[in-house]
């Protein structure tokens, strides 16, 4: 820039010699020069001509300095220049400096509010309840909460109210609104309970009555009566002509014709329902169960009452195949899901994953666990060759590999869908805590799809109506609305917006195809909850375990809850079902189609 305006004077600088000169030249042609010696004698003469010299000599002496005085003063202006120079250099470079500190800045910004975010949130739901709801701010005239002060507190004076009491309080005590209770599906008369037999009947001595009686009545009460039973069965060794010595039971009449204990144990299909439904409906632990057996005066190890389950577990296992083979029959509609447990391995203990899939409407839930794995490969090797209609999951990206890479071979038929409820989770933590207003118009719009759904539910339409309802005007108009809002957020500045309604965003546009699949089927479901309310009872369990002690135990795990959860989904009695299952199996039943829960009430004891 310096060397630009340098130049430009310069030429200006030529231009005003040239034209000065030009003048002066005109001058002297215009008028003849003027000879002063002239007639003069030539000693005056040659004293002027001396005068001339030395005028001119001082003329060269003044010009010669001129010279040097311009040459310091140029030497000068280019150590300025030279100078100006450098200051332009490091200039940039504090301008260069100043724009990256103020990037780090910016990111810094960022970072600490998403951190102070979710403190926020960890510090909401420490103890509280870890459902997601978006809630509107409240108004700013009414009272604040205390524990919503706490919550909000960030350690500045603004966050927390410095008043202990209200303003102007209540006068009188406000009279409290109960909720009326609906009656209107109250039963006329309780079945208290199911009891085993005709109940046990305590008549009265008349003679032992003080006066007349005017009235008889039964008055119910029940007992609960628990005790270890144990049973001898005397067995003879005895020897036929001609044969090898042998053990066997002869038994007197009105006692058992055989011994009543699987093979290889001392349980009988009674004590092995029993500990089944201990540990892994009531989720009680191993040593809890040990403690108790032995308080009831039982000498056994953990580790028997272990291998006595795993018995049991070799026939539900084949129970098991016969169940997966009807729930990943053609054309069906399947749910999954994952979670963690901890498992030991050797020293150590390592985070693995148990696998459900649920067909509602076979009414079947399958646990799968292949050696702790969260891959995809679990996955796609418990389905196998199987033509799913369509399979509900959820965001991870072992499911994405579904619609994506493995669309074009092995599922290139099956609809991948996703949850919405996940979609509708994160809005509603982007809303709260997030503080994001901007998420609450994609939280609400996304929960009108459930009330058209509950309003599907109560009129009792038929799935193809469902079907027709689901694309209907009145869905579209909430669609449109729904990516429109969508396309203008990520117009915006990313900046402009929170991580919590970041991560949402991107969620509802990556799986925005799958998310709305539902709608192409009345089958369809519009989430994933049935799959995650059967996995919970497992994560209870695994909560109250803390870990499993090896991958046989987490395999049996999913084995009993497996026909447990199938047997729920059945609206049946866990207890019973593994009673009569455990019963036929000792009678010698092995049709295990008929030992399903379906079919179990028309299984023979033999079959």
């Amino acid at each position: 820039m310096y060397l630009k305006i340098k130049d430009i004077m310069t030429n200006e600088l030529r231009h005003i010699i040239d034209s000065k000169r030009e003048l002066l030249r005109r001058e002297t042609i215009s008028h003849s020069p003027i000879n002063y010696s002239e007639d003069m004698p030539s000693d005056p003469k040659d004293r002027y001509i001396r005068y001339l010299i030395e005028q001119q000599e001082e003329k060269d002496l003044e010009l010669r300095a001129m010279k040097l005085a311009v040459e310091e003063f140029q030497s000068i202006h280019d150590g300025v220049a030279e100078s100006l120079a450098n200051l332009q250099k490091e200039m940039a470079e504090i301008r260069s400096e100043l724009s990256s500190e103020r990037s780090k800045r910016k990111a810094a910004e960022t970072r600490a509010r998403k951190l102070d975010q979710q403190l926020k949130y960890a510090q909401k739901n420490r103890f509280g309840d870890k459902r997601q709801k978006a809630r509107k701010d409240e108004k700013k005239d009414e009272a604040a909460d205390r524990e919503d002060e706490k919550d909000r507190f960030d350690g500045t004076d603004g966050t927390v109210s410095t008043q202990s009491v209200q303003e102007h309080p209540a006068e009188g005590n406000p009279t409290e609104v109960k909720k009326e209770r609906d009656l209107s599906k109250r039963p006329e008369k309780y079945d208290t309970m199911s009891v085993e037999g005709a109940p046990v009947f305590h008549p009265t001595d008349d003679s032992k009555v003080p006066g007349r009686i005017i009235e008889r009545k039964p008055v119910k009460v029940f007992s609960f009566k628990m005790c270890l039973v144990e049973e001898q069965f005397e067995m003879v060794h005895y020897v036929e002509p001609g044969k090898k010595p042998r053990w066997g039971y002869f038994p007197k009449d009105g006692h058992p014709q055989v011994v009543t204990k699987f093979e290889g144990t001392k349980a009988t299909p009674e004590f092995l329902q029993a500990i089944a439904y201990e540990v892994y409906v009531k989720n009680v632990t191993f040593g809890l169960l040990h403690q108790w057996l032995t308080d009831l005066g039982m000498t056994i190890s953990a580790n028997t009452l272990h291998n006595w389950l795993k018995k049991g577990k070799k026939y539900l296992d084949q129970l098991i195949v016969v169940l997966k083979s009807i729930a990943l029959e053609k054309d069906s509609i399947v749910n999954c899901d994952e979670t963690w447990c901890k498992v030991r391995k050797y020293d150590h203990y390592k985070k693995c994953y148990i696998w459900v899939l649920v067909n509602k409407s076979e009414k079947i839930a399958i646990f799968f666990y292949e050696d702790g794995s969260r891959g995809r490969e679990v996955l796609t090797n418990f389905l196998g060759d199987a033509e799913l209609k369509s399979i509900m999951t959820d965001g991870y990206n072992a499911y994405v590999f579904i619609g994506d890479e493995l669309k074009s071979t092995q599922f290139k038929d099956t609809e991948h869908q996703i949850c919405m409820a996940h979609a509708m989770a994160k809005f509603a933590k982007a809303a709260n805590p997030g503080g994001d207003e901007a998420a609450l118009p994609f939280h609400d719009d996304l929960g009108l799809f459930y009330k058209l759904e509950d309003k599907y539910d109560e009129e009792g339409i038929s799935p193809k109506e469902r079907g027709k309802r689901r694309q209907s005007l009145e869905t579209k108009e909430i669609m449109i609305r729904l990516r429109s809002n969508l396309d203008a957020e990520f117009a915006k500045e990313e900046t402009d917006r929170s991580p919590y309604l970041t991560e949402a965003l991107n969620y509802l546009k990556k799986f925005w195809n799958e998310i709305f699949a539902y709608q192409k089927d009345g089958n369809y479901p519009i989430d994933n909850n049935l799959a995650e309310r059967t996995i919970r009872k497992l994560t209870t369990q695994r909560n109250s375990m803390l870990h499993f002690g090896s991958d046989e135990g987490v395999e049996m795990a999913a084995a009993y809850h497996s026909v447990i959860s199938t047997v729920k989904l059945h609206g049946m009695s866990s207890w019973h079902f593994l009673g009569e299952f455990f019963q036929k199996i000792f009678s010698g039943c092995r049709d295990f189609l008929s030992l399903t829960p379906l079919n179990i009430g028309l299984a023979y004891s033999k079959c």
